[in-house]
């Protein structure tokens, strides 16, 4: 993922650093983090996911759990990082609780998550297959509970990324998997018409942001 490695140098990671990476999926950046001497910790709440991150970073310490709930203890870390992953806490003040918790002062938080859909041209394509515009108005959860704990924002910005279909089908299944209605030949070729390339494939450029808020 292009932004790991803007988010970790904006973090400072590196040799010797204490990290958790919340919601780590499969473990990929733990496995990068690793690499660049960081001492990488993990959590995600799927079991199967969490035996795949720790044969992709065994040398990592990987654990099932919820972020609302974090299995250590106070003010061992000096970076928390979540990948797409504080706005689905279930409760996202207190899953910034529990990473305030267990950071050492001056530890940094890392939220990277896809920009809202007017800078995602796939997302934006999602919205008009579901028969809605893009809503410009709406709250975004992880930036109110940032302003109720009252953290400072230590970096801020976004990262372009580029996502590709390489035909039809592909595009056709990616939609459908997003949880858009099913899209026959009709509806969906004339909204992605503009994303369309010459070889047949379709190319939409994206944006994650991220903000790291220190405590």
């Amino acid at each position: 993922m292009p932004a790991w490695r803007t988010v970790a140098e904006a973090t400072g990671i590196g040799p010797g650093t204490a990290l958790l990476d919340v919601g780590c999926g499969t473990g990929e950046f733990c496995a990068l983090a690793a690499t660049w001497g960081a001492e990488a910790h993990g959590l995600d709440a799927d079991r199967q996911r969490v035996e795949q991150a720790r044969a992709r970073a065994p040398g990592a310490d990987v654990r099932a759990g919820l972020m609302e709930s974090l299995p250590w203890r106070d003010d061992i870390f000096d970076v928390v990082t979540g990948f797409n992953a504080f706005q689905y806490a279930v409760d996202v003040d207190l899953a910034l609780a529990e990473a305030r918790r267990v950071l050492r002062p001056g530890g940094r938080i890392a939220i990277c998550k896809w920009a809202s859909a007017e800078h995602n041209e796939l997302f934006a394509l999602l919205a008009a297959l579901r028969g809605r515009g893009i809503d410009r108005a709406g709250s975004d959860p992880i930036d109110a509970a940032v302003r109720r704990a009252g953290l400072d924002t230590h970096a801020i910005g976004e990262v372009p990324v580029e996502i590709v279909m390489r035909d039809d089908a592909a595009l056709r299944d990616a939609v459908t998997a997003a949880g858009a209605p099913p899209a026959t030949g009709e509806s969906l070729a004339p909204a992605a018409a503009p994303f369309r390339r010459a070889d047949g494939s379709y190319g939409f450029t994206n944006r994650f942001s991220y903000r790291v808020l220190r405590t």
